[in-house]
């Protein structure tokens, strides 16, 4: 196979010029015509280097995540003794990220609303994406569990279980509903679903049921 010399400036306007393109439009609207003239290059050597649109996608994709990723390090390296602080502080976090580079997140979250659509090594790379997010959330909870008074008749692995099911019901939830609403670019209109995942947690933490007062 003939080697490919890639001029690493031009690559790399490329990715960003497909960043925006992907993040406005989707997959399937996002014009390679639109991104040869916002990279300043010619719609062919889009083609040279990525061969089709859906490598091209794929490795914005994988930009985004690595990027995303690499942002987020800190925020499962800090010491929680509160589940439901979690909650606010990743909330937080993601809205920061979405002021800070807006196209990233608008990305993936166009990505997760056309998921169903599309090739199917995106979708495994969005879902292993999930994977790993969720593998580090559950050694997050872990460790926060471990800090909290249980009782003694509750193992803390039933309870780790339980908060990553509010954790995946969230998730499931927030699936739902880009998908039944294409018009959601922003994180802030998810906001809805953040504050029902803290009054989750705040009822697994506290407990749902009321202290009985001992009769006079």
């Amino acid at each position: 196979m003939k080697e490919i010399h890639i001029d690493q400036e031009k690559y790399e306007r490329i990715l960003q010029a497909a960043l925006v393109q992907f993040a406005a439009g989707g997959y399937q609207k996002a014009s390679t015509d639109k991104i040869a003239v916002e990279a300043e290059v010619s719609k062919g050597l889009i083609f040279h280097y990525f061969g089709k649109k859906q490598v091209l996608y794929e490795k914005t994709i994988s930009h985004v995540i690595d990027f995303l990723n690499e942002q987020s390090q800190d925020l499962f390296l800090k010491n929680y003794t509160d589940l439901v602080e979690v909650v606010v502080v990743s909330t937080q976090h993601k809205l920061k990220l979405e002021q800070k580079y807006p196209e990233y997140i608008h990305l993936l979250i166009s990505a997760y609303a056309e998921k169903e659509t599309l090739p199917k090594e995106i979708q495994m790379k969005l879902s292993l994406y999930l994977e790993q997010n969720m593998e580090s959330a559950n050694k997050l909870f872990q460790n926060i569990v471990k800090q909290l008074p249980i009782k003694a008749d509750i193992t803390e692995q039933d309870v780790v279980q339980l908060v990553s099911g509010v954790f995946h019901q969230i998730y499931t939830e927030s699936l739902y509903y880009l998908n039944t609403h294409p018009e959601i670019t922003e994180i802030k209109q998810l906001q809805f679903l953040a504050e029902r995942a803290e009054i989750y947690m705040n009822i697994l933490q506290n407990g749902f049921l009321m202290k009985k007062t001992s009769e006079s």
